[in-house]
């Protein structure tokens, strides 16, 4: 009996992970102590990451059964080249890719064709370097899917691509899975910090719908992480690394602007005020922006924005997380932690430095759920300030979360009684609700924020090599 007992919930535990179990926004699982541990080796341990969850999981289907045209992509013309062909459903990446446009471009002048035989795929970044010295030397590039249906774009192995963006118009059913993005980053000297000069986003989406982003690590990136602009729709991020922390292209940036400061007045002030340059670096490692959905106040399109955010690791992101216009976005399972951002700022009180997350606005709606946010000084506004019209109010909703703030740690809901979930800006708030639908249509299973860092260590975010792992298979 006691052996049938078990099985049962072994069974259980294994139909929660892999997403049988649905839970109400209302509701979560507590963990049992007789709860067996995963095992290690096999394909089960894995099911949790084979499934999009989220919006996305409505439209995103399986690639692993079928017969389509995979191409095998080692250098950046393959990549363009696979591109290109509409026929082909599947990009493997197998290296590491330099995609900023002066070096594709040198690399399709050696191979006999020019930029302009692949423009409808890949072009010059309108916006191109002003300031960082790798940039300069490789310029900076924008991938371009556009009117594409089922594509999928992955490594086996967590490959780095450099220097581009993606444009996603008109597509369906689009996977982009296992990358390191990195390297879309300069200083700000123009804009003093304020990064509106070059339009350099990871990802823009627009008149797209069924859009799935996972395991991706982000490093900084000059304007935004994603940028929804009109009719976008079922969007999921999951399993990923959001680290703003320094690294070596943060410090090759700030190096040429030590050693040329007489031309760089907003550095050369930041340094005169008694800065340090490690603490220049620290903060030049922050993320500014990070999520934009809906890119523009009273914009059209907006309203059918759905995107989820789950299982995810943030360091060090300063605002939006998400900012958004009229649309709906749930987030579960994150993880943001602005520790460095708060000591900073202590360090330097004086300098103008934004600490915030969710930003809701124009009725755009965020449902947070089972989540650590630590050190954010303001972790929800519900209005855009720059405006006191109520129509630019937006709705929310937290469900047992962690905020840890620098005297305690609160762990509670936004409908709880005196809850510190609670708007830091002065407009009234409204009722939640969905604008897209009645209740969320799609299966989740949660788990208490207790065991969150103990997941991410089973199952690490970010990109990775996991074996046998099979990153075409979609359940």
């Amino acid at each position: 009996m006691t052996k049938f007992i078990t099985l049962v919930i072994y069974i259980l535990t294994m139909m929660l992970l892999i997403g049988c179990v649905t839970s109400t926004p209302t509701e979560y699982m507590t963990p049992d102590e007789n709860t067996p541990e995963l095992p290690i080796e096999t394909d089960i341990h894995y099911a949790i990451l084979e499934n999009p969850f989220g919006f996305s999981s409505l439209v995103i289907t399986d690639r692993s059964t079928q017969e389509l045209q995979i191409a095998i992509a080692s250098s950046a013309l393959e990549f363009i080249q696979a591109l290109n062909n509409h026929e082909i459903k599947i990009i493997e990446i197998t290296q590491d890719l330099n995609l900023g446009s002066k070096a594709v471009e040198h690399e399709l002048i050696q191979a006999g064709f020019t930029l302009e035989t692949y423009r409808a795929v890949y072009r010059p970044h309108n916006h191109q370097p002003l300031l960082h010295p790798t940039l300069i030397e490789q310029g900076v590039g924008s991938i371009r899917i556009i009117g594409r249906d089922g594509l999928m774009i992955y490594s086996k192995t967590g490959i780095t691509i450099k220097h581009a963006s993606f444009l996603i118009d008109d597509s369906s059913d689009i996977v982009i899975r296992n990358l390191h993005l990195s390297e879309l980053w300069e200083w700000d000297e123009e804009d003093r910090g304020q990064f509106k000069t070059n339009d350099w986003d990871y990802f823009s989406i627009e008149n797209s719908n069924g859009i799935w982003l996972d395991h991706l690590t982000l490093d900084q990136v000059y304007d935004g992480i994603v940028d929804l602009k009109e009719n976008a729709s079922n969007i999921t991020l999951s399993w990923s690394k959001l680290n703003f922390i320094n690294n070596p292209f943060i410090n090759l940036q700030i190096e040429s602007l030590e050693a040329h400061r007489a031309l760089h007045p907003y550095y050369d002030e930041l340094r005169s005020s008694g800065m340090t340059i490690e603490d220049i670096v620290t903060l030049a490692s922050f993320q500014k922006k990070g999520f934009n959905l809906g890119n523009t106040t009273d914009g059209e399109g907006f309203e059918s924005i759905t995107m989820t955010f789950h299982h995810l690791e943030v360091f060090n992101l300063m605002d939006r997380m998400p900012r958004i216009r009229k649309g709906d976005a749930h987030l579960y399972h994150i993880i943001v932690d602005n520790s460095d951002i708060h000591e900073l700022r202590l360090k330097y009180p004086s300098l103008p430095m934004v600490n915030q997350g969710i930003v809701t606005t124009e009725g755009g709606n965020v449902l947070m759920e089972h989540s650590i946010v630590k050190y954010v000084s303001n972790p929800i506004k519900n209005h855009q300030d720059s405006d006191t019209d109520p129509k630019y109010t937006g709705s929310y909703r937290v469900i047992n979360s962690e905020m840890v703030l620098p005297t305690r740690i609160y762990f509670g809901s936004s409908t709880d009684q005196n809850s510190l979930w609670f708007h830091s800006n002065t407009h009234p708030i409204i009722p939640f609700s969905w604008r897209n639908h009645e209740i969320l249509p799609y299966h989740y299973a949660l788990i208490d924020v207790y065991f969150l860092p103990e997941r991410f260590q089973a199952y690490p975010t970010g990109h990775q090599t996991i074996p046998s792992f099979d990153w075409t298979y979609i359940q």
